[in-house]
């Protein structure tokens, strides 16, 4: 039921709502709109800059209306006081109601895309810092690694210089053995075929 605003200047200042008993000074009036009167300045700004947002909207009782532009009123407060967001899905459905509702937030959502975007980032680049930090961990086990290796490969390398040494020498002195051999036998061959008489 709507309540004409001439029943508020007449009305006591203190009336019983949902058992509590609750001041009528905390509500303010804002280009016809009542509100209360902590978002009472948002809900100026938003105004001035933005015009009367709920013109279009699609429930005609001025306390419905009120109620969609409170909520407009806290998403921008909160987002003033802490624009780093941690109930970006709360605020999402706050301001899906309002849009549903055809309350103007067209400049409200362009600047929570940009917060979901700079959330977006800042995961990713905290996540690719991470992933920094953890390839430096890699990339120095990896050079440990490379350096025993080269170690072991020179270690190789000299074996291999060694043996290939011993495979020279082994040869050399085959075929000096060879040489002999054959020196050894010519002399063996032309003592034989000395007559005995």
């Amino acid at each position: 039921m709507l309540i004409p605003p001439s029943h508020f200047a007449t009305s006591n200042p203190f009336t019983e709502q949902e058992g509590k008993i609750s001041s009528q000074s905390d509500i303010i009036c804002v280009q016809g709109y009542k509100v209360k009167q902590s978002v009472a300045p948002v809900l100026e700004n938003i105004f001035k800059k933005h015009g009367d947002i709920a013109a279009d909207c699609v429930f005609k009782p001025v306390s419905m209306r009120s109620s969609f532009l409170e909520i407009v009123c806290e998403v921008v407060g909160q987002i003033q006081t802490n624009d780093d967001i941690d109930n970006m899905e709360e605020i999402e459905q706050q301001v899906l109601a309002t849009e549903a509702a055809n309350i103007n937030v067209s400049w409200l959502r362009a600047h929570l895309d940009v917060i979901r975007k700079r959330k977006e980032a800042s995961k990713k680049y905290g996540l690719l810092m991470e992933l920094r930090v953890n390839t430096v961990v890699v990339e120095k086990a990896a050079q440990m690694d490379l350096r025993e290796r080269c170690v072991e490969l020179m270690a190789a390398q000299e074996r291999f210089e060694e043996a290939e040494r011993c495979v020279r020498v082994l040869h050399l002195v085959k075929n000096n053995l060879n040489d002999r051999i054959l020196e050894s036998k010519g002399n063996v061959d032309s003592l034989a075929r000395q007559p005995v008489l």
